[in-house]
Order: structure tokens, then C-alpha cells, then sequence
């Protein structure tokens, strides 16, 4: 009966180290792992813009199970020039991969983009072991650097810059790549006080500009023209890029930044009333009033206009005249138009020039408090972003109205 029992358990015992075997057996032939195909992209590490790249896909079976129905996938950086009408993902269908077999796959582009820039490239290899139903996929990346970006883009314009002043300047560009770059163009931020006026080539919106293809060697010039305001001592900022436009995004090459600061205008203003610079005028006098303007600086003035605002109750603003200039009786300010003045036209370097108007003083005025005993008139002259004050003494007639009271303690006040 014992030996009967004994038998059985070593029956049982050894039924279940064959299912265990025969379980192990099952589970290692049918376990992979993914890490014994090798997957890697090689290509250098740098590149310039426009260098073409060459990246080499390589994979390897490190295991002894075929693999069935593999798939290649590479994705080039973005951005990367590849042939008309291709995509950025490639996709290559392969045959079985056997053990201990390496293949390699080439893939050429040029990379775009700003100088320090990485640029990653991307492969995928999705495959089945044989008699096994799961699929794998390795991947693998490379990232290369843009280490050179052979394009200029250059402001031309001075770092000071006279307070309302009109500004003339140029963006300077050139292509030194050696592969020719199509569909560029160039874009320009202005500070918040840049009033564009025009621009050649014309531009698209006052900001862009059409380049087109720039083959090596090749560039251009664009040509802007403007005001520029602020307050002197402030500091502005323009910035332009470079770009290629790809599938309609504007894809930074070259970026460039000019800080320029605002300075007191290198204008000088100067007046004269009835042929003096120190004229004290008297009530029912008809005033001449001539104000001078020179450019003491090196660089010509364009398009100005000069704006005089008088100040006074003495004035009989209804007699001003200006054959030259208009009168605005809202704010009693005459303004004069480079349209009709050849001086404010164009002013170039030390030249002056000069605006003239008449005015009468009020000939009944009269005091009739201590305050209006010393009247003066002001004119405050703008020409640009330059502003002068001037004041003018009046030797008025005294005529003050007097006036008496005297206290009485019963009746009370009386007047005169």
C-alpha cells in the first residue's frame, strides 16, 4: 500500500517538472526582447546651413529569432530641404531580418535654421519574431548642430538718431551658401514711435519683403524711410530676420538687432521782433516776428514742419498775417508746411533758413489789477522734436482803474 502511494507522488512530482519544462521551454521561445536589434543613425554632429548631411540608418539582429514583416520608418529634421513634393517621413518596407544580419540605409538632406540650432533626426524599425503574435518597434534619434549660418544681414543705420527727425536707412543682405535658397524673405520690426513712409523695393504690409532665390554670392539692399519720436536719451530697437518660407511658416535663417538712442535735435532756433532780438513792445504796436532756424548738424533735414502757438491777452489775434503759413484760431497757433517753404523741405547740413509773420497788439488794453502791471507775450516755437520758448516784455499804457471806500460806523460802507 506504501510503495502503491509512494509511486504516485513521484508520478505526480514528475508530471509537474515536465509541465514546468515544458512551460520555461514555451516562455523562452516565445519571449523576445526588442534590445537585441540594434538601431542606429550616424552623421556628424555639426553642419552648416545648406551643407548637405548624409545620415546612415543601421540595424543589426543580435538574437537568433528571424524577424518577420519589419518596417522602416526615418523622419529627417524638420525644416531639411529634400526633393520637390517628398516627405520629411520616409518609410521603407524590408524583407525578413534573419539572425546576425546588418543592413544600412542612406538618407542626404541640407538642414535650415539659425546658427546653434539642433536639429534631430529620427528612426523607427517595427518588425514581428517569428512565431510570435506581439510587434516591436526600436527607435533610435541623432541631433546635429548648426554651427554656421553664411548669410549676412546688416542695418545700416546710425546709433543716434535727432528726436522727430525723418530717417533714411538701409538692410544690407548676402548669401555666401553654397547651395542657392529658395523662397526667402525678409521681415522688420520697428519700434513703437516709427511712423514707415516708404520703402524700396516696395514692401508687403511696410514689414515684408519678397526675396525670392539667392544663389551664392548673391544680395541686395532694401531701402526704408521714416520718422522716428521719442523722448531724448530714450533708447529704440529694430530688428530684421531672414527666412525661407516652408509649407507657410516663415523659417528663421539670420536675425540682426540696432539699439539707436534719441538725441536733442541739431536744430537752432532763433527769433526777431521788429528787427531785434530784445524788442519790448507796447500796447497797439503791429509786431514782425521772424524766427530762424539753422541745422547745426552733419545730416540733412527733410519735410518739416514748424508750428509757432502765441500766448497773451495783449493779442489782436484777428490781425495776424502769414503769407506763408496758416493761422489756427482754435488754439492760436500758426503752422507753416514744407510744401510751401523750401527751407523746411530740405534743410542740409549748416544751412538756415526762415519763417515770418504779423501780428497787432491791442491798443485799449488796460490794467485793471497790480498782477497786469509787467505783461509779457509768449510764442513757443516746435520745429521737429525741437521746441524753443520766447518771451516778449510789454511796456504797457497805465491806466488803472482806481476805486475808494470809506467806513462809516452808522450808515455803514459807501461806495466811490
Amino acid at each position: 500500500m506504501n510503495y502503491t502511494k509512494n509511486k504516485l507522488i513521484l508520478i505526480a512530482v514528475g508530471l509537474v517538472v515536465i509541465v514546468g519544462l515544458v512551460g520555461f521551454w514555451s516562455w523562452q521561445k516565445n519571449s523576445y526582447s526588442k534590445e537585441t536589434l540594434k538601431l542606429e543613425i550616424l552623421a556628424p554632429g555639426e553642419a552648416a546651413l545648406g551643407q548637405e548631411i548624409e545620415y546612415t540608418v543601421r540595424y543589426k539582429n543580435n538574437g537568433n529569432i528571424r524577424l518577420e514583416d519589419p518596417r522602416l520608418t526615418f523622419e529627417y529634421p524638420a525644416y531639411s530641404l529634400v526633393g520637390e513634393g517628398e516627405s520629411l517621413r520616409k518609410e521603407i518596407t524590408l524583407e525578413s531580418i534573419y539572425p546576425g544580419q546588418e543592413q544600412t540605409f542612406s538618407f542626404k538632406t541640407r538642414l535650415l535654421g539659425k546658427e546653434g540650432e539642433m536639429k534631430k533626426a529620427q528612426a523607427w524599425l517595427n518588425y514581428q519574431p517569428k512565431n510570435l503574435k506581439a510587434r516591436y518597434e526600436s527607435e533610435t534619434s541623432h541631433s546635429a548642430r548648426i554651427n554656421s549660418v553664411p548669410l549676412t544681414l546688416e542695418f545700416d543705420l546710425s546709433s543716434k538718431i535727432d528726436a522727430g527727425k525723418e530717417i533714411n536707412f538701409q538692410l544690407n543682405y548676402f548669401s555666401n551658401v553654397d547651395y542657392p535658397l529658395a523662397n526667402l524673405g525678409i521681415k522688420v520690426e520697428y519700434p513703437s514711435d516709427f511712423e514707415f513712409q516708404s520703402s524700396k523695393p516696395k514692401s508687403l504690409e511696410k514689414t515684408d519683403w519678397n526675396i525670392g532665390l539667392l544663389n551664392k554670392a548673391e544680395g541686395g539692399r532694401i531701402q526704408i524711410a521714416g520718422n522716428l519720436t521719442g523722448k531724448v536719451g530714450e533708447q529704440k530697437q529694430f530688428k530684421a530676420q531672414l527666412g525661407t518660407w516652408i509649407d507657410g511658416e516663415f523659417v528663421v535663417l539670420k536675425e540682426t538687432v540696432r539699439a539707436v538712442q534719441i538725441v536733442t535735435p541739431s536744430l537752432y532756433i532763433s527769433q526777431q521782433i521788429n528787427n531785434s532780438s530784445q524788442y519790448v513792445a507796447r500796447a497797439g504796436d503791429t509786431l514782425h516776428y521772424e524766427i530762424f532756424f539753422k541745422n547745426i548738424g552733419s545730416d540733412a533735414f527733410s519735410n518739416l514742419f514748424l508750428v509757432v502757438k502765441l500766448e497773451g491777452d495783449l493779442f489782436d489775434f484777428q490781425t495776424t498775417k502769414a503769407p506763408s503759413g496758416d493761422f489756427e484760431s482754435g488754439d492760436n497757433s500758426l503752422v507753416f508746411d514744407w510744401r510751401k517753404i523750401p527751407k523746411l523741405q530740405f534743410l542740409d547740413a549748416q544751412e538756415e533758413g526762415k519763417i515770418e509773420f504779423w501780428v497787432d497788439l491791442k491798443d485799449d488794453w488796460l490794467i485793471t489789477n497790480a498782477d497786469q502791471k509787467n505783461p509779457i507775450l509768449k510764442d513757443n516755437v516746435f520745429l521737429g522734436q525741437a521746441q524753443k520758448e520766447f518771451t516778449t516784455k510789454v511796456s504797457s499804457k497805465l491806466a488803472i482803474i482806481q476805486q475808494g471806500y470809506y467806513q462809516d460806523e452808522v450808515f455803514g460802507n459807501s461806495g466811490p
